[in-house]
């Protein structure tokens, strides 16, 4: 018993710890996960709105994104903020990067595809961890 005792009460806050970190970190992925897919969602019914014919500036779609998820700010390390990057392709091609409607062959649908990324703050920061850069990506399609 008392073996236990002084197992678990050295052990029990580290774990706790270890668990609280883990799940805001999850927490955080979900988060820009979320802010990436409605900036995307964000430039295609721009795109809709606009008569197919133009996609709203990244900054535009930045604020979209940070719009749509205010807890992702009081996740990130300091001096950082939340990036997204339009990029536009064809199909199952790959995407290049700007906010102009592309030019598709018949059969190929349109999209716009956007990145965001943002460095996290760890909420225990130990072994000189300062932060962790996270990437999300989504796509949607520009149709008709």
């Amino acid at each position: 018993m008392i073996e236990l005792a002084l197992i678990v009460g050295i052990l029990g806050p580290v774990f706790l710890l270890g668990t609280t970190e883990l799940s805001m970190f999850v927490f955080a992925s979900v988060e820009l996960a979320d802010a990436t897919q409605a900036a995307a969602s964000y430039a295609s019914q721009y795109y809709f709105e606009n008569s197919n014919s133009t996609l709203p500036t990244q900054s535009q779609v930045t604020a979209a994104a940070t719009n749509d998820s205010p807890e992702l700010s009081a996740l990130l390390s300091s001096g950082s903020s939340f990036t997204a990057t339009v990029a536009t392709g064809c199909g199952s091609g790959s995407a290049t990067s700007g906010n102009t409607v592309p030019t598709c062959s018949s059969g190929s649908l349109p999209y716009v595809q956007v990145t965001g990324q943002a460095k996290i703050a760890p909420f225990v920061s130990f072994l000189q961890m300062q932060s962790i850069t996270m990437t999300s990506q989504a796509r949607m399609n520009l149709v008709k």
